[in-house]
């Protein structure tokens, strides 16, 4: 399974370029959409935001491997804190630090993963 990871930085970049490029428009698209998306148990869309910045974490470090992971660290923060206060602007939706930290922990955790599939 690791082998297969591992052939993932090997693909062309436009093929890592396109799915960071999807993961990131579907991450923004969920992120600014005007309604909270329905939950189904109580504090459900921390485990969305920790998936979806796992995923872009994960998308982002695969499409640019050259790039520090510093700083690919601090973009996908950024981007967190970035969607948080554009939904704090909204009127039916909220910022909340614990789904900054939902974020953060899921960037955490997608770059601890794929530093595991390209070591």
């Amino acid at each position: 399974m690791i082998m297969r990871l591992k052939r993932l930085v090997e693909l062309p970049f436009w093929c890592r370029g396109l799915a960071f490029a999807v993961v990131s428009l579907i991450l923004l698209t969920a992120g600014l959409r005007p309604q909270p998306i329905p939950e189904l148990f109580v504090q459900e869309d921390k485990l969305h935001h920790w998936v979806g910045f796992l995923v872009f974490a994960c998308s982002c470090r695969l499409a640019f491997p050259g790039v520090k992971l510093l700083w690919i660290a601090l973009g996908c923060l950024l981007t967190g804190v970035l969607i948080e206060g554009a939904q704090g602007l909204m009127p039916l939706r909220t910022a909340s630090p614990y789904d900054m930290l939902a974020n953060s922990l899921g960037v955490l955790t997608g770059l601890l993963i794929a530093w595991r599939w390209m070591r």
